[in-house]
């Protein structure tokens, strides 16, 4: 459970601070649907694949 809250608040700080609040550009980066990020955010279950993708996106872009 941790992990998923984890990649939540990557998730949130992707959104906020590099695709300028952007659903459909933060699902674009990661290769998703929207869909599935929407329900992300509104508490649904972040994959294991999905993890390592937000993870590894905010440690490149976050870290800069």
């Amino acid at each position: 459970m941790r992990d998923n809250e984890d990649a939540l608040s990557n998730l949130e700080k992707l959104k906020n601070e590099i695709f300028d609040r952007s659903d459909e550009k933060l699902a674009l980066a990661l290769g998703r649907p929207i869909e599935e990020v929407n329900l992300w955010f509104q508490g649904g279950e972040i994959d294991e694949d999905a993890q390592e993708k937000i993870n590894g996106l905010a440690q490149e872009r976050l870290s800069a």
